[in-house]
């Protein structure tokens, strides 16, 4: 991720109608609880496979174990989209994990995270442990969480594992965001983006001293429900507005007019001094981050869905 101008995103947002409240509400279906302990459990397992950044063996480990994990839970079709793009040192290869939970309409949420780490030549034994792990290990918690509901929801619930989303250099057309850039492209290929209700995105959500500040071009609808959801779920001083203007897996669904969300926390240590070094290690997160930012994302999930107020 990276944070930065992103120009006339809100206003976009806006004028295609953005995120709109809705009274309607679907039959009640009680939100499920992710279990912090298997958060800690998934991130644990993807930040020993070390390195995973784009093109390496330990990228391509990655995204077996995550669909994998992903297809043992009930409800969820699982695929691996392998693509080439071409990168500062040339084309290589990429893939995202999606496992999607059919719903009663056509409309859907995606729910995001990334999986690939910074190639760092100074640490060659990067972990990752809150970028990317922790993202991985929520993600996979709040899937665990929805396989738990028997009922058919409203919406489908797209779940993506994105690769490439570090840059080698500095983000460009070629460089960074690969994964959430093909899947954009491949929903508007077959005309499904127009279905896409919203983007939520996690990333670096395991710091133990955990804050999410939500980036200030968030769509308005979308942030009230995501503090709400904190709120409502007594974690609260865990959720604030006002967050840097950020580039991330989310940007190039708010290009297109998706009402998005980053569930960040970009201060990570003392002036984010763990952010891209060799301390962003295991010992730096807590299960109980993981667990409150896939409640606050599984909440926000039901909001979108009006199995919520």
């Amino acid at each position: 991720m990276r944070a930065g101008r992103i120009v006339k995103l809100l206003s976009a947002l806006l004028l295609t109608g953005g995120l709109t409240a809705c009274p309607e509400r679907e039959a009640s279906v009680p939100c499920p609880h992710p279990d912090p302990a298997f958060a800690w459990n998934q991130t644990v397992a993807i930040t020993e496979i070390i390195p995973r950044f784009s093109g390496s063996p330990g990228a391509e480990k990655s995204a077996s174990r995550i669909a994998e994990t992903a297809g043992s839970l009930p409800g969820f079709r699982v695929r691996v989209d392998v693509f080439r793009d071409q990168t500062p040192e040339g084309e290589k290869t990429f893939r995202n994990v999606i496992a999607e939970r059919p719903g009663k309409s056509e409309e859907f949420l995606v729910i995001g995270a990334h999986y690939d780490t910074k190639k760092l030549a100074t640490v060659p034994r990067f972990a990752g442990a809150n970028d990317s792990g922790s993202g991985v290990g929520a993600l996979l918690a709040v899937m665990k969480a929805v396989s738990e509901t028997k009922q058919t929801l409203p919406l489908t619930l797209k779940f993506v594992f994105f690769d490439g989303e570090e840059a080698l250099i500095d983000y460009s057309e070629n460089d960074g965001f690969h994964g959430s850039r093909r899947c954009v492209a491949e929903l508007k290929r077959n005309r499904r983006l127009r279905n896409c209700r919203a983007m939520i995105l996690l990333d670096m959500v395991g710091d133990r001293d955990l804050c999410l500040k939500l980036p200030s071009d968030t769509d308005p609808v979308l942030q009230s429900l995501v503090l709400r959801s904190a709120r409502e779920l007594g974690y609260g001083s865990h959720a604030a507005s006002g967050g840097p203007l950020m580039l991330d897996d989310h940007t190039a669904f708010a290009k297109e007019g998706v009402p998005a969300v980053d569930l960040i926390d970009f201060s990570y240590g003392p002036g984010n001094l763990y952010w891209h070094t060799e301390g962003d290690t295991i010992d730096k997160i807590s299960a109980e981050s993981l667990g409150i930012s896939a409640a606050i994302a599984l909440k926000t999930i039901w909001k979108l869905m009006k199995l919520e107020p």
